[in-house]
């Protein structure tokens, strides 16, 4: 009798075990399928919230600013002028920062497309420039000149330190070819034989490609918006590049000065780049980057057009 009582309690303290095991079992599984909602639900907010601020920032490329300058911080400012001879006016800039709207927040940048060199368009020359300004040897400057052009160009043929897809890119451990056209995304310039990781996003007090050239827009680059290293490619001097940045922090120039003049420099923009972060609970939870142009050229005297092509749209992570 005693060992039957004895089995039957092993059994009971068995079977509460094996509850709750399997109670902990779902408790670890409801808890991990509310996290997954949970963070789905915040996935779909923060997105919402990134186009939100897209639309915001569309709206200040939208208003009546037809010239844009960098503030002392670097922000992109919008101004307006009646005429060329008139001084510009700054535009008051809408909220970019920590925006609240509904359960969440955004924030965006906007930064002007026009001020970086466009590596489809350029020439040999200005590419090799824009190298230097950056600060690449001789031996690295050739190899990633010859093998953007090679990229871009019909052909199969490669240049004395470029590649092709026979002969470079399709013996890779993951094979691909060659575009043989224009760069649809300045993220490829990663693909190109020579560019590195820190000559795309910079290193060593140096900038990268990412943050000088484009793949869209027109040859002439804003002087009210365009860094020290693209102005340098463009062949200013160095006191020419300290003038001019000195001279836009105070106001834009509305028209390019005529010692300026057959350089490649322009002073207004119609392509734009908008930056634009959504945020559930204080963390950022989706990453929107856009590129936009203006339906129009704009000129000192014009409008703004109601209408904004949208070239590219891109989500990705905060």
């Amino acid at each position: 009798m005693r060992s039957d009582r004895g089995f039957a309690l092993l059994s009971v303290m068995l079977v509460l075990a094996l509850l709750a095991v399997v109670v902990t079992e779902f408790a670890m599984t409801t808890r991990l399928e509310s996290s997954m909602i949970r963070a789905y639900r915040d996935g779909v907010l923060a997105t919402h919230l990134a186009e939100a601020g897209v639309q915001q920032a569309l709206r200040e490329i939208q208003g009546p600013g037809t010239l844009v300058a960098l503030d002392l911080d670097g922000t992109l400012t919008f101004y307006r002028a009646s005429d060329p001879a008139a001084t510009p006016v700054k535009v008051s800039p809408l909220p970019r920062q920590k925006v609240p709207l509904g359960a969440g927040e955004f924030s965006y940048r906007i930064t002007d497309e026009e001020a970086r060199i466009n590596v489809n368009t350029a020439t040999p020359d200005r590419i090799e420039s824009l190298l230097i300004s950056m600060g690449l040897d001789k031996q690295v400057r050739d190899v990633v000149g010859d093998s953007l052009q090679d990229w871009k160009d019909p052909d199969d043929l490669h240049r004395a330190n470029g590649a092709e897809s026979e002969d470079y890119y399709l013996k890779l451990p993951v094979p691909y070819r060659a575009r043989n056209g224009a760069l649809q995304d300045t993220a490829e310039l990663l693909q190109i034989r020579g560019v590195t990781r820190e000559i795309y996003t910079g290193a060593d007090g140096h900038p990268g490609l990412a943050d000088l050239v484009t793949v869209v827009g027109r040859d002439t680059v804003n002087m009210n918006t365009a860094p020290p290293a693209v102005l340098t490619a463009l062949g200013l001097s160095a006191a020419e590049i300290s003038e001019i940045v000195a001279t836009r922090v105070r106001v834009p120039y509305a028209v390019v000065p005529a010692r300026f003049g057959g350089k490649g420099l322009g002073v207004s923009s119609a392509t734009f780049r908008i930056e634009a972060e959504g945020r559930v609970g204080g963390e950022p939870r989706a990453r929107l980057v856009a590129i936009v142009q203006r339906q129009a050229q704009l000129t000192i005297t014009g409008g703004s057009s109601s209408k904004i092509p949208l070239l590219s749209w891109r989500l990705s992570e905060p």
